[in-house]
């Protein structure tokens, strides 16, 4: 198997994705994308998103808060 490099660019929050493959010595690109559309790759195993799906556009909810996230089994009634 040759080895492969995945580069997931975010600057200026307009996501890029894009695959690239050695050979000979040298990286080629196999596949690439941007935001809007669909990246699709089949090696080294089947994968595909829409690159802008990376960005959480939405802040979280306990983003003003100082304390980590609560951990699930906390959160329970009655526990």
């Amino acid at each position: 198997m040759r080895p492969f490099f995945l580069r997931v660019d975010l600057r200026n929050r307009v996501p890029t994705i894009a695959l690239l493959e050695l050979v000979e010595g040298e990286y080629r690109p196999l596949a690439a994308a941007a935001a809007g559309t669909t990246f699709v790759m089949n090696q080294p195993f089947d994968f595909s998103v829409d690159p802008a799906d990376l960005l959480d556009d939405e802040a979280p909810p306990d983003a003003d808060s100082t304390e980590g996230p609560v951990p699930p089994e906390a959160d329970r009634e009655g526990t």
